[in-house]
């Protein structure tokens, strides 16, 4: 009688041996390595380091950190000299949107080296005298992992102008004041629905544009104030879309024992104000993609939780940046051995295996 023989999966090999497996690959034969596994053991958040402009570092590379993969960071191949002069506005799946000292932009993936060239900023959408803007600009990133379709939305101060793939040019919202005294501060794409959400930290409220047509914004949510106190040295406001595509605010507050806390509201259906939640349940929340993810039996993601890299100037500051578990209140921080290589300027949490 013969003796069957089982078909086994490289992929299907305990987490450990895999470990082992991966410390002796290149970050080339990596990223091909981790592109075959089953969806379920590819979706782990990552950390990109970009290193400061003028150190010996700033080469045209950044450092990736995976979490799964514990004490080792990965080193990119040369992206090239306008990368090294770029700062990242967002992040999405595989893709970052860069700014260089041009203010030309651009949407790189690290791990292929292919890159997106946006169109020039030209007249008269945004004047040339508020060109300086665009220095503490930020923007939104969205783009399809198979057919490279792509929205990006990018506002400086009181101007708010999109471009996507096929018309080769940016486009003012239907008002050009669209903010307030200061604008908008944080903006979270749902590509299932369409909708841009937009935050405005002057009048505490959410916009809702639809990219489905030329329609105006179609709600405007107005949260109350006061959830901060004197006891805060500092404290943010973010907004999140679930998994569902339900809308969350993340209030991100210090206390002057430099104790990180944080708040979790969404909309009640019942009184229509933002209700305060305990838990993710079984998502993470990757606080900079404003989204969460789906961390339920994945191995390398850890279930309601947030993945934290800092705020505002805090972004080059390695204490910034940990894992907070929402039910023990407690912080995962990263391995010293992160931040020790190079000296960096900013970094940032994306998801190479996030499912459109």
């Amino acid at each position: 009688m013969g003796v069957s023989k089982m078909k086994l999966s490289w992929s299907e090999l305990c987490p450990d041996l895999l470990r082992c497996v991966y410390e002796r690959l290149s970050f080339t034969d990596l990223i091909r390595a981790k592109s075959r596994l089953p969806p379920k053991r590819n979706q782990n958040p990552w950390l990109v380091l970009f290193p400061s402009n003028g150190s010996h570092d700033s080469n045209g590379t950044c450092l990736f950190f995976v979490p799964e993969d514990k004490d080792k960071v990965y080193k990119t191949r040369d992206l090239g000299v306008d990368f090294a002069r770029s700062r990242c506005l967002a992040t999405y799946g595989s893709w970052l949107l860069m700014m260089d000292n041009l203010w030309n932009l651009n949407v790189l993936n690290p791990l292929t080296g292919e890159r997106i060239d946006l169109p020039a900023l030209t007249e008269p959408v945004v004047p040339e005298r508020f060109r300086p803007m665009l220095k503490s600009s930020l923007a939104c990133l969205w783009i399809d992992k198979k057919t490279k379709d792509y929205l990006v939305v990018w506002t400086m101060e009181h101007f708010l102008v999109f471009t996507k793939r096929g018309i080769n040019t940016w486009r003012g919202f239907s008002s050009k004041y669209v903010g307030g005294t200061t604008g908008y501060v944080q903006m979270v794409y749902d590509h299932k629905a369409q909708k841009l959400y937009a935050y405005r930290l002057c009048y505490g409220d959410i916009k809702i544009w639809c990219f489905c047509g030329d329609d105006e914004p179609q709600e405007v949510l107005k949260p109350k104030a006061g959830l901060f106190t004197a006891e805060y040295v500092n404290g943010w406001i973010n907004i999140a879309l679930t998994v569902s595509g339900q809308v969350l605010k993340v209030s991100t507050v210090v206390q002057r024992s430099k104790r990180w806390l944080f708040r979790i509201h969404k909309i009640s259906h019942v009184t229509k104000k933002w209700k305060e939640i305990e838990s993710l349940g079984e998502e993470a929340l990757i606080l900079d993609m404003g989204i969460t993810v789906v961390a339920k039996d994945i191995p390398g993601i850890k279930r309601n939780s947030i993945y934290f890299s800092g705020v505002g100037d805090g972004r080059a500051d390695p204490d910034n940046f940990f894992v907070f578990d929402l039910a023990t209140q407690n912080i995962q921080r990263l391995p010293q051995c992160v931040f020790s290589p190079i000296h960096f300027s900013d970094a940032r949490w994306f998801f190479p295996g996030l499912r459109n």
